[in-house]
């Protein structure tokens, strides 16, 4: 595919995917949406999504267009978004005058977030970043940052270091993942820690468009 994710604009009855081909072996690419089970296949894909086609060949250096459809009703929440994955599994093509010959053939199965946004949402998802807050918090091994999403947006975090003073404290990256809206996040710091008021969490994260931006998020005060 050409683009990282999707946004699901409620309004709109439907989105097109762009798939390019610019190797020199024709693909069958088959297509699903799921509500997160990584294990999903065609037969139990359980998401309000159909795309068609569903199953469609690739010729080497050319592209493919797909319509992905929203099949549900008003069931999902207005105020926030909702996830779901696409998966897009790709079987590349056998050439005839060595399909005897014994070879190793790989398929690959790829997952891409599927962001169903209503416009009904209270704020802008470009000012989504500028609303994040943090605070410490102490505990027996150490410290917690727990972060704050306030929004109805989802907040694809990759990495975040804590500046205090002087210091700096880089956060694991594995326990860094993604925040649903009106939720908060907690991401562990083995040393005990005391944040000021000019204390920040500098973090980066996914936008819209499937690039890497930076935001230094505030201590929330009490």
């Amino acid at each position: 595919m050409t683009n990282n994710r999707v946004i699901f604009h409620a309004e709109n009855k439907d989105k097109t995917l762009q798939f390019n081909n610019k190797g020199s072996t024709a693909y069958l690419v088959q297509v699903w949406v799921d509500q997160g089970n990584d294990k999903s296949t065609p037969d139990i894909a359980d998401a309000p999504f159909i795309v068609t086609p569903q199953i469609f060949r690739i010729n080497p250096n050319v592209g493919q267009t797909a319509r992905l459809l929203y099949t549900g009703d008003n069931q999902q929440p207005r105020d926030r978004e909702s996830i779901f994955y696409l998966n897009f599994h790709q079987i590349p093509a056998l050439n005839q005058s060595t399909a005897d010959q014994n070879k190793l053939i790989m398929t690959l199965n790829s997952r891409l977030k599927v962001f169903y946004r209503p416009k009904t949402i209270v704020g802008n998802v470009e000012a989504m970043p500028k609303q994040w807050t943090f605070k410490l918090q102490q505990n027996a091994k150490g410290s917690s940052v727990i972060v704050n999403n306030p929004t109805g947006y989802y907040a694809n975090l990759t990495t975040a270091t804590l500046k205090v003073k002087q210091q700096s404290y880089s956060i694991d990256p594995k326990s860094i993942a993604m925040i649903a809206p009106y939720s908060s996040a907690t991401w562990p710091i083995p040393e005990k820690i005391t944040v000021n008021q000019d204390s920040v969490l500098s973090v980066t994260y996914v936008n819209d468009y499937g690039a890497i931006a930076r935001q230094d998020i505030p201590v929330q005060q009490p």
